[in-house]
């Protein structure tokens, strides 16, 4: 029985999922969903009370929150070691994941979302944003300078993740200049989007060439 997968298109905390259970050979169907219509109906705030997505829907009930559903595709092979070879390094792939959502998403939001139109320009927090961010590259930069990836020695949930936590700011905003003194990240990145399984979820990434102006402010009513 295939799993379900609620989420609107184009949500990277949903791709983690998809990405992983392209390594573990899982099925998941992937329906239609309109945010604002289908997370309001009954059956859907059923399974997430508040209409948030993605949710998960497995044959023992639904599943919410992105990392949990992520983790739940990761470990349903082991394998493949998703979730590391080992305790240990199972330990390192939720230090990681705990580390995309404590350290990265924040930052790259509040950089990218002026641009996606989500929210309006303001110059002192991109600019914020992109101290605090490059405090945390840094910090994957000097990682990935010792290891080609994030936990063990080949692709696991922990490079997926990260991935996806940064996979819109590669596309938008991190131009050449920023990225200067992060190669080992750049490696690890490009190595990562290239493997069989990204690609068959995310297609062929496009590193942005400069960074993408914020989105026109809308006319006044």
């Amino acid at each position: 029985m295939p799993l379900t997968l609620y989420t609107y298109a184009g949500n990277t905390h949903a791709l983690q999922s998809l990405i992983a259970a392209q390594y573990n050979g899982v099925e998941i169907e992937v329906p239609a969903f309109e945010m604002g219509k289908d997370n309001k109906t009954a059956a859907f705030t059923a399974m997430s009370p508040l209409g948030k997505v993605p949710v998960l829907q497995t044959p023992d009930g639904p599943l919410c929150e992105a990392a949990a559903i992520a983790r739940y595709v990761a470990r349903m092979r082991a394998d493949t070691n998703m979730y590391g070879s080992s305790f240990y390094e199972a330990g390192c792939v939720d230090q990681w994941i705990e580390f995309a959502k404590n350290e990265l998403d924040l930052p790259v939001g509040m950089w990218i979302y002026p641009i996606l139109g989500f929210i309006s320009s303001n110059a002192k927090n991109t600019e914020q944003a992109k101290t605090e961010l490059a405090r945390a590259l840094a910090v994957l930069q000097t990682h990935l300078t010792a290891h080609t990836f994030l936990a063990g020695e080949g692709v696991t949930l922990a490079d997926v993740v990260v991935v996806c936590s940064l996979l819109n700011a590669f596309k938008l905003v991190f131009d050449a200049a920023y990225l200067a003194p992060f190669p080992a990240l750049v490696r690890w990145f490009k190595t990562c989007v290239s493997q069989p399984e990204f690609l068959a979820v995310l297609g062929t990434t496009t590193l942005c060439a400069g960074e993408a102006p914020p989105a026109p402010a809308p006319a006044p009513a």
